[in-house]
């Protein structure tokens, strides 16, 4: 709004101002054209007194219509007079016998002038004419009404003002109904952060049909928020179902115990089962724990120089005490000098939990291999079985958390976790900034393909 009435009086100024230029033209053409006929000539032939008299070689500027001129003799031999007109036109205003703009009339200066004549606004340009020697004559005043000016300025600010009203009604209009078309997405997101602030709903999605713009983009990252969202707490309830269910087994295994003991008194194998299932509590806690700091980024982690395959050959020498009792063989199928910038105490757990899963999932008389290498700029890491496989469905989802496939499982003893071990993993090779692959298939085996960037020398 403010705009259209800064707009308008800038265009009636410059009307006005321009209207003003033009007339100002018109008068200095007509009063150049006066100068030129004045013809100053000598009274005597030898001039004695510098008495001179004005003669006009034409007399036809004095009768331009609408145009006022008065030529008024100023000075003689160098000193002032009464001002006595010497021509004027024969119109009303110029036939009067005071000069058009009497504040002027001895000006040595080219003077521009509005003023009211006999009621009448007029533009009055007044200017000295000389002798031929440059002596000051007199002044010549011509004048021309400024009415048509005003008609003109006055019919402009109606149409600017009339124009005004509506462009602002317009822009008002507009305004009011683009706000309610373009606020629309906002009114409706909104309206779906309520519903998920009242009744948690977090399936809630906005639609929007419109160009790809502010609000298109606003509406598909509120959207992808959302997802995030429903995501983030359906693995909330998924994880408390999970601890629960995981607490639930070891908790019922003390309870009973405890109970037998309370009644029947303290046994060994009693005492056994309930150091078992507090180590195995106590080590679910501890991966929980590892994981809640890692997602806080409270966890903080040194990198510098380790020689992977060093680190490859101390866990392999730890592996007879993993398998204890099972009929499983374990061998190096590749180990070459491999030097990367990461943190030596996660690297170990990193292979020991590849190890162990394997471990689980492979058969007695099954094979494991361990390989690490270097490949261009990159290691890898390999740790490959010829276990039971696993299917597509569980390849999906054997990173999250707690997630165990349980039916597939063919080995489990008091060491066995709670399905932290591969999503600890996973943390481990991104802080890494790697990358984790698997292949396997039903029956077959499965081989976890680790690759660590950026190897040092």
């Amino acid at each position: 709004m403010m705009v259209i009435i800064i707009f308008s009086v800038a265009v009636i100024t410059v009307s006005r101002v321009t209207l003003l230029q033009t007339v100002d033209q018109v008068l200095g053409s007509v009063i150049d054209t006066v100068e030129h006929s004045i013809d100053p000539v000598p009274v005597d032939e030898f001039n004695m007194d510098g008495d001179v008299e004005l003669f006009y070689r034409s007399e036809e500027i004095f009768h331009s219509p609408g145009i006022s001129v008065q030529v008024w003799r100023t000075h003689e031999d160098g000193e002032p007079l009464e001002t006595p007109v010497l021509e004027r036109s024969s119109n009303d205003i110029a036939a009067m016998h005071s000069p058009l703009d009497p504040n002027y009339i001895h000006t040595e200066h080219v003077i521009i002038n509005s003023i009211m004549v006999s009621h009448v606004p007029e533009r009055v340009i007044s200017r000295p004419f000389h002798s031929r020697d440059g002596t000051v004559l007199g002044v010549i005043q011509v004048a021309t009404p400024l009415s048509a000016v005003a008609d003109a300025n006055d019919q402009l600010l109606v149409i600017t003002l009339v124009s005004a009203v509506i462009c602002i009604g317009v822009s008002i209009g507009l305004g009011m109904w683009l706000s309610g078309h373009l606020l629309k997405p906002i009114d409706k997101i909104k309206n779906a952060a309520a519903n998920v602030a009242v009744a948690e709903d977090l399936t809630n999605r906005i639609t929007w049909d419109g160009p790809d713009d502010e609000l298109g983009q606003l509406t598909r990252s509120f959207n992808h928020m959302m997802g995030r969202l429903e995501h983030l707490f359906k693995v909330q309830q998924d994880f408390i179902g999970d601890v629960s269910h995981e607490l639930r087994t070891p908790l019922t295994s003390i309870i009973g115990h405890l109970e037998i003991m309370d009644k029947y008194g303290v046994d060994e194998d009693s005492m056994k089962a309930l150091h078992r299932e507090a180590t195995r509590m106590s080590r679910m806690v501890n991966d929980l724990l590892l994981l809640t700091r890692a997602d806080s980024g409270e966890l903080s982690v040194d990198f510098y120089p380790v020689d992977l395959d060093a680190i490859g050959l101390e866990v392999f020498e730890q592996i007879p005490g993993l398998i204890r009792k099972r009929d499983l063989k374990i061998n190096l199928k590749r180990i070459e000098p491999c030097r990367i910038k990461g943190n030596s105490d996660r690297i170990r757990q990193l292979l020991l939990n590849l190890l162990s899963n394997a471990i689980k999932f492979t058969k007695d008389g099954g094979e494991i291999s361990l390989s690490v290498y270097p490949d261009g700029k990159n290691a890898i890491v390999e740790v490959q079985d010829n276990g039971i496989g696993i299917s597509k469905e569980d390849l999906a989802r054997i990173f999250d958390r707690f997630y165990q496939a349980d039916a597939a499982r063919v080995y489990r003893d008091e060491s066995d976790g709670a399905g932290l071990g591969l999503s600890i993993a996973r943390w481990i090779v991104d802080i890494h900034g790697g990358q984790i692959d698997v292949a396997s298939a039903v029956g077959t085996g499965t081989t976890f393909k680790v690759t660590i960037p950026n190897i040092v020398s």
